[in-house]
């Protein structure tokens, strides 16, 4: 069968957005393992986030959607659970346990007897540098800015991999049979319980960054975030709502899906926001104190 040139269009979108939203947990895991911490990721991002990927999931399977869209339904889950998971370990239970460390460490340094020295110079005497949020010190500065081509070199390579993967992978499942034309669509209006579910998913998706968008600002700082999270999260929503809108522009077909285009071309304008601030606090905060 003669695939069309719509569909073959949809399944390379669709499958670039899934092979996007593969790979876009990676450097943010990354990140927080690096870190030893979660402490740059809102908590109540992630949940309004599951939340929204929940509803997606659900109204998307009641509304015998695309494949490729219950696909990423279940896969944007799985991927909320990893990275709350992750959240939880390293802001709670890890704090916990350096923080019982650091206390039993100061009750064995509490009294120092008359011949320990009044600055003993130990490691552990030592004052911790930890640079404001907003402010670098000149060496961290001087290797942020050295690092900074790198560093976009390197997002953009792997944004060139994911789309080649995506496409790759797409082209391989077309030639051995395992991805075949969808055929005509079905004349009938999604169910009631389906939109519903499909709008509260938008819902939450357009409101999830926010508090996002707020943490950065409180503090000041894009530090504990990887960027090509965010560029691969837009990434995978541009293809997302290309792999929909490419397959048909029929009137009900559009009416059917509105609200998982909504949920995913409607959060493009809050990543931007996002990427600005990267670029606003990676600037070095001038003091204008006399």
């Amino acid at each position: 069968m003669q695939l069309p040139i719509n569909e073959a269009f949809s399944g390379i979108f669709g499958s670039i957005s899934l092979a996007s939203w593969i790979f876009l947990i990676v450097p943010q895991l990354w990140e927080n393992f690096r870190n030893q911490s979660a402490e740059g990721l809102s908590t109540l991002f992630l949940l309004i986030w599951l939340l929204g990927d929940i509803c997606n999931l659900i109204g998307a399977v009641w509304a015998r959607l695309l494949p490729t869209v219950v696909a990423l339904g279940i896969y944007f889950c799985l991927v909320d659970f990893i990275m709350l998971a992750q959240l939880i370990y390293y802001n709670h239970y890890r704090s916990r346990k350096r923080y019982r460390l650091l206390r039993t460490r100061r009750t064995d340094h509490a009294a120092p007897g008359p011949a320990d020295p009044l600055l003993p110079d130990t490691e552990d005497s030592r004052p911790a540098k930890h640079p404001a949020p907003g402010r670098r010190d000149s060496l961290s500065e001087a290797f942020s800015d050295d690092q900074s081509p790198k560093e976009a070199i390197r997002n953009a390579i792997s944004v060139f991999l994911v789309l080649f993967v995506g496409t790759a992978g797409w082209f391989i499942a077309w030639r051995t049979g395992a991805w075949g034309p969808q055929g005509d669509i079905p004349d009938t209006e999604a169910p009631s319980g389906a939109l519903v579910l499909g709008y509260a998913s938008s819902f939450f998706y357009l409101t999830a960054r926010l508090p996002q968008i707020y943490t950065n600002a409180k503090r000041k700082s894009c530090n504990g975030l990887s960027i090509l999270f965010f560029i691969l999260s837009t990434v995978g929503n541009l293809t997302y709502g290309a792999s929909i809108l490419s397959f048909s522009l029929e009137k009900n077909y559009l009416l059917k899906n509105t609200p998982w285009l909504l949920g995913s071309i409607g959060t493009l304008a809050q990543d931007f926001v996002i990427f600005g601030q990267f670029v606003y606090y990676r600037r070095p905060q001038i003091d204008h104190r006399g």
